[in-house]
């Protein structure tokens, strides 16, 4: 009842998993309006879009969702604003998320090797290679999501403003 006439081969599938059909500004102002028409307080959206950040920084990948809704229920901040905020990591941003977080830890942690013709599959499971991606993470996930709780914040607070001085 609800498949295509002609379904799509496999790369126009892959395509469209990459780029949007619509673009990405228009899934970036929906996701924007609803987390701004969310029915609650500023704080509590804010709150539950830097946890969304902070697990979407995680290399513990299937589990960001779950860990963000987890987190926000247990700090009372808003669950769809989490959701909302693990969104960030997307397959465009998780290439650069890794590589700075696996860059930053290894410096951090005096585990970085610049010899890129020695690296094999058996380095990246080390220990050290997760313990560099796991302090990188963590560092870049406090980071943006202590950022993003002020942006979010003051941008809820604005728009929710403007919003109630329309009606007088």
């Amino acid at each position: 009842m609800f498949k295509r006439k002609k379904p799509l081969d496999f790369f126009t599938q892959i395509a469209k998993l990459i780029w949007p059909e619509k673009g990405w500004k228009r899934n970036f102002l929906y996701y924007w309006k609803r987390l701004t028409r969310i029915p609650d307080s500023p704080h509590s959206i804010s709150l539950g879009f830097s946890i969304g950040v902070f697990f979407a920084f995680s290399p513990l990948l299937g589990l960001h969702t779950v860990l963000s809704i987890f987190f926000s229920w247990v700090f009372r901040a808003n669950i769809l604003s989490s959701i909302i905020g693990t969104f960030i990591g997307n397959p465009i941003t998780y290439p650069l998320m890794w590589a700075s977080s696996i860059g930053i830890g290894g410096f951090l942690s005096g585990n970085i090797d610049t010899d890129y013709d020695r690296i094999e599959l058996s380095n990246i499971f080390g220990a050290d290679f997760l313990a560099s991606f796991l302090i990188g993470s963590l560092i870049l996930g406090l980071l943006f999501g202590i950022g993003s709780y002020f942006i979010i914040k003051h941008s809820i607070f604005i728009f929710k403003g403007s919003r109630g001085s329309i009606g007088k």
